[in-house]
């Protein structure tokens, strides 16, 4: 299988990359214009471009048979910059004829029939007050994938960590309560597995402790 994965340079990406490398997919890592991640695998093929620039994710998504976006806001980044690039990505897939994608973003994404913990409210309220657009972003990038007509699945989390957890065990819910810590390495697990995977096709699990 052939995979383009979009934000490959991001602490998610890098683990998203490394671990469908090692299970033998072909990887083309889209990295944001002037960075230079490391990874362990070389014959991996980078694309350093913006998710922004349409002719860029257009070639980024030529020949693949699946996409796995994990981007993420840096320092400057637009404020729509996930939602504005999602829409680029459906485009581009739909363009190549590319069916399947998979998506990361936060709880503050919710669905009516959510059962979010106490600490999943606070810590959305806090980001909601300090971060608005974070927020805003996430739900608008959902919109665009429920009205895309492609298959797709968005994973939603709490709080990321760099742990050591891999992810071998790992329960996924259609509302929650989600975990309070989710490690990259088990996110990237859940992400990989989800490219056939197709229980939650069209849906928002939450990763759940």
């Amino acid at each position: 299988m052939k995979i383009c994965i979009f934000g490959a340079d991001g602490r998610t990406g890098i683990e998203i990359v490394e671990l469908a490398k090692s299970k033998g997919l072909e990887i083309t890592a889209f990295v944001y214009g002037g960075s230079s991640p490391t990874f362990s695998h070389k014959d991996i093929k980078i694309i350093q471009g913006d998710v922004l620039d349409y002719p860029q994710v257009l070639q980024a998504c030529h020949g693949v048979d699946a996409v796995i976006s994990a981007l993420g806001h840096i320092k400057g980044s637009d404020p729509r910059m996930q939602t504005k690039g999602t829409s680029n990505i459906v485009t581009a897939m739909k363009e190549n004829n590319v069916q399947r994608v998979i998506s990361l973003t936060g709880t503050g994404a919710r669905c009516s029939w959510d059962t979010p913990s106490y600490i999943d409210i606070i810590l959305n309220f806090i980001v909601k007050i300090v971060d608005k657009d974070r927020i805003e972003d996430g739900i608008g990038h959902v919109k665009v994938l429920q009205n895309s007509g492609l298959d797709w699945t968005i994973i939603r989390v709490l709080k990321l960590s760099s742990g050591k957890n891999r992810g071998e065990n790992y329960t996924l819910t259609t509302g929650g309560p989600v975990e309070l810590v989710t490690s990259r390495k088990k996110v990237a697990r859940i992400m990989v597995d989800m490219l056939k995977d197709t229980k939650y096709s069209g849906a928002l699990p939450v990763v759940s402790a």
